[in-house]
């Protein structure tokens, strides 16, 4: 699958290479049925593999059609079909004009607050109902955001996703997601969930406004590692009105950290130029509120009020009987 102008399944029309990725090739086709524009993606079989590691590899392919076509929501790139090419599946996807997240960080560097708020909303939007299909990504990071000439952010490669109640294509071992934007979980080889989305998009959130990873960018894969398993994060220092929310996204134990729907509308509300209200957001679980101001004593005046118990008895009391004035005596001058 290397010219230009071949003929996929009787079909696709290769018309330009895309790019390349650890587990396939992506090209921009043309279906000559429906006539529209398309994205393929193909296999990449690392070479040195077994039979079996080639079979599972196939079937991870497989797997990412399936788990993709459950999902139809417009900040997920559709998948149309899966066919077959030289034994080899090819995923038909939705082709969207559109540059990584990753590129657009190599070319603009960091970017505002403000604006990844924007961008993280609508990813978390897409992973939200991805949740509620029982869909777990498992390999957010810039590189799988795309954001589209239109301005629509779109979130691609679910060849790792996880769903309920499908078979596990992981025997050999293989390492499932990018070390820099793991969940802690993850990294100590426990099954991710919901909560390792969450922990892998402040990653990525966290990439885009501060140049690199909660844990920092290093050659060394098995550093890195025991840093993600220790949830060893470096602070945020640029990330504004987002910090709160990265450090409660970014905690270490799954059950501490909010839901994706939660993070969607905490997002939405600061890519408005709002706060995040109603999450109870702090910057840390050691967060200490501070003090009341002191107030002076007031005197106690209690001494200068009668006691209400003797006033009301007081008043309960009749007057005393009036006395005549005394008449004078008889003969007495007036």
């Amino acid at each position: 699958m290397t010219e230009v102008g071949r003929l996929i399944a009787d079909r696709y029309r290769l018309t330009e290479h895309i790019g390349s990725g650890a587990m396939g090739v992506v090209w921009q086709a043309h279906d000559e049925r429906l006539h529209r524009t398309v994205a393929l993606k193909q296999l990449l079989l690392q070479p040195g593999l077994s039979a079996g590691e080639a079979h599972e590899a196939r079937e991870r392919a497989m797997r990412e059609g399936r788990i993709a076509a459950r999902l139809q929501h417009p900040n997920a790139v559709a998948v149309y079909d899966v066919v077959e090419d030289a034994g080899q599946p090819v995923l038909i996807m939705e082709y969207v004009p559109s540059k990584s997240l990753s590129a657009v960080l190599e070319e603009r560097g960091p970017l505002s607050p403000v604006e990844v708020a924007r961008i993280g909303a609508q990813v978390a939007t897409a992973l939200t109902a991805a949740h509620a299909a029982g869909i777990v990504h498992r390999d957010i990071k810039p590189g799988n955001v795309l954001l589209a000439d239109d301005g629509t952010v779109k979130i691609t490669d679910f060849g790792i996703s996880r769903a309920t109640g499908d078979v596990t294509v992981t025997a050999t071992g293989m390492l499932a997601g990018t070390p820099a934007y793991l969940a802690p979980e993850v990294a100590k080889g426990e099954n991710p969930g919901p909560p390792s989305d969450v922990f892998s998009l402040a990653s990525t959130v966290y990439a885009a406004v501060e140049g690199q990873p909660p844990f920092g960018l290093g050659d060394n894969t098995l550093a890195l590692l025991h840093a993600v398993a220790a949830c060893r994060t470096i602070p945020p220092r640029k990330a504004g009105p987002l910090t709160a929310l990265l450090m409660h996204m970014l905690r270490g134990s799954p059950k501490e950290r909010p839901t994706m729907s939660e993070v969607c509308r905490a997002l939405t509300a600061i890519g408005a130029g709002q706060s995040a209200i109603g999450l109870g957001l702090s910057s840390g679980p050691t967060a200490v509120p501070e003090p009341p101001p002191m107030t002076p004593p007031r005197p106690d005046i209690r001494a200068a009020v009668p006691d209400p118990v003797t006033v009301r008895t007081w008043q309960q009391q009749p007057p005393p009987p009036m006395t005549p004035p005394r008449q004078p005596y008889p003969g007495t001058p007036p």
